[in-house]
């Protein structure tokens, strides 16, 4: 009961509780990351254009009552709500940016064999360093050992460090050649452009034209429904992806959400804004300011029901 209700203040959505209790706290979520095809990772409703996604917010204050004072100045070195805590040992404070929470993201903080960021898991043990952009150091260099040289749970071909190595050739779908003649070389059930390894591998799987009004990859969405274009600094202007874009209190798709409501903004690159990539999940931010920062964030992981769903640099679900 604990986390249900959790859930609906993490998203303060009347509407997304409903939904919960409908799917029998099973919201549809996935683990999904193809471009043009993810999924939210939050309790949500999917509008079908550029696989955006929303979450309504609710007010916490409650009918016919008052929110709580808070502390709204976390550096003047005052406890401004009277709770007997000044600043960033304000539970207030925790996760704006003068108050960051502590992390482990980069090359620095993932081999200095110390857990900074508190969640048990040290240096490339850790999600946020062996699978955040940012880390050069967590990487599988040895692709034939048959040992998790990163510790990031994949072996060898398995791991996408791999997938471009010859020794992975016979055993992954990847490069122009593979991903272009219409076999699914792995045998995994997906062909050329519509495997993961092929998008990640091969440029013949990258949206390349953001305005012929054609489906270069072939993954079903054409131009700027595609993510490659949305997330591509200039290619889609109207795409709610940015920093700008997502913080106008405006809807620039016209997809029926805006700002870090809309699934776009979560998932894009080009924004600190909001909360729901590899990057801003890890940032010891909480960029969307709805009290729950990094992988605490539904929007980053989210172990609610049936289908449970997480980005790269959080722990996966139990």
């Amino acid at each position: 009961m604990k986390s249900f209700i959790r859930a609906g203040f993490a998203f303060g959505s009347v509407a997304a509780i409903a939904v919960a209790c409908a799917s029998n706290g099973d919201p549809d979520t996935s683990t999904s990351v193809a471009t043009g095809t993810t999924t939210d990772t939050t309790p949500s409703v999917t509008t079908g254009v550029g696989g955006s996604t929303s979450t309504s917010s609710m007010n916490t204050s409650g009918s016919g009552g008052s929110m709580k004072p808070k502390e709204t100045d976390c550096t003047n070195g005052m406890d401004d709500d009277g709770d007997n805590f000044t600043d960033c040992d304000d539970f207030d404070c925790k996760g704006k940016p003068e108050c960051p929470v502590a992390t482990e993201n980069s090359d620095a903080l993932c081999s200095d064999a110390k857990d900074n960021d508190g969640d048990k898991l040290t240096d490339c043990a850790d999600p946020s360093c062996h699978n955040h952009p940012a880390v050069t150091l967590c990487k599988e260099t040895k692709c034939t050992d048959t040992k998790d040289d990163d510790l990031d749970g994949k072996i060898d071909c398995d791991d996408k460090d791999c997938w471009k190595d010859a020794a992975c050739a016979t055993k992954v779908e990847s490069g122009d050649v593979a991903c272009a003649d219409g076999k699914d070389n792995d045998a995994d059930g997906k062909v050329d452009c519509a495997d993961f390894s092929c998008h990640d591998t091969s440029a013949k799987c990258i949206e390349s034209d953001c305005a012929d009004d054609k489906d270069n990859n072939g993954n079903g969405f054409t131009d700027c429904k595609d993510f490659d274009c949305q997330y591509t600094a200039g290619k889609c202007p109207t795409a709610e992806t940015t920093d700008a874009t997502c913080s106008d209190g405006m809807d620039n798709d016209g997809n029926g959400f805006m700002d870090c409501k809309d699934f776009s903004c979560q998932k894009s690159p080009l924004t600190t804004k909001c909360e729901g990539n590899a990057s801003s999940c890890a940032d010891g931010i909480d960029n969307d300011g709805n009290g729950f920062t990094d992988c605490a964030d539904f929007a980053c992981r989210n172990c609610m029901g049936m289908k449970p769903s997480w980005v790269a640099t959080c722990a996966p679900c139990p």
